[in-house]
């Protein structure tokens, strides 16, 4: 009989409730400043990354194949005879060919591993709706399915404290951080669908125009699916209580919706984000 397992990486930023109420298993991306390494969620924090920025440059790196391996295992362990594993967008990242690489290795386990072209609760969101989908009788090829149908209905769009460390780490042109930080111009930044590269979908100026817009690029998507379910997502990096107001003013827009998904970035987005992130969201369920 088939047990499914629900696998992602830690730039998924699922809150710890979903993990625990799903048992969804997570990947520690790792962080490098300079000599030492870090495994994000577990000995690293995104308050702790936003420190260091201050006076120092770090990387990131996939999660180890021993860490890829072990979560396998202890899969492997609990019963599990299947798993999905819904990973960064490859746009960003090298972690879903390593990790599809290391899959194939496995034989224990019959691992279906997805690209999900986007980033934190833009596929974070996707991660939590399969784990309800296995849990209200899903087949594994039925999961496989619905994981592709999510990833291409997952839509998140935020605006970042400062382009810096976008430009810094190569996931974003010179001349659109020196503009945008230049002329006080806030891009709005979401993932497209053919590799999950960031592009500028929309501009405000200034932070106060920023929830209204991006409620504004939300209305147009959920008017293009009419009829359709769907969660709201909202994320923030060390924005809570604008976060928080995000959340509410889409909750009084959209009283229709399942519910409503909350992240905080967590610390290898954060090397890239860095503080001062809000974004919103909505994943179509059917």
């Amino acid at each position: 009989m088939e047990k499914i397992a629900i696998i992602t990486d830690s730039c998924a930023d699922v809150a710890q409730e979903y993990r625990d109420k799903y048992d969804i298993y997570v990947l520690p991306m790792v962080i490098l400043n300079g000599e030492k390494e870090y495994h994000d969620g577990i000995d690293i924090t995104s308050q702790d990354v936003y420190r260091m920025q201050e006076t120092q440059d770090m990387k990131t790196a996939s999660p180890t194949g021993s860490d890829v391996m072990e979560v396998f295992s202890q899969v492997h362990k609990k019963g599990y005879t299947h798993a999905i594993v819904i990973l960064l967008a490859s746009g960003l990242s090298g972690t879903c060919n390593s990790v599809r690489l290391l899959a194939e290795s496995e034989e224990n386990l019959t691992i279906e591993v997805f690209d999900s072209k986007s980033g934190s609760i833009g596929y974070g969101a996707v991660v939590v709706a399969l784990a309800q989908y296995r849990d209200a009788g899903l087949s594994f090829e039925e999961l496989k399915k619905k994981a592709a149908e999510l990833i291409q209905n997952s839509f998140v769009f935020f605006a970042i404290g400062s382009l810096d460390h976008l430009e810094k780490g190569g996931r974003i042109g010179k001349a659109t951080a020196f503009v945008g930080n230049l002329m006080k111009i806030k891009p709005i930044l979401s993932f497209e669908k053919e590799q999950g590269e960031i592009f500028v979908p929309a501009k405000v100026h200034g932070a106060k125009a920023l929830p209204a817009k991006l409620q504004a690029l939300v209305d147009k998507l959920i008017e293009e699916h009419p009829k359709q379910e769907f969660m709201i997502l909202v994320a923030d990096g060390a924005l809570p209580e604008e976060r928080d107001a995000l959340e509410q003013q889409l909750k009084d827009a959209y009283p229709q919706m399942k519910e409503c998904l909350r992240a905080r970035i967590g610390a290898a987005l954060s090397v890239y984000l860095g503080s001062g992130l809000l974004g919103a969201g909505v994943l179509f369920l059917s």
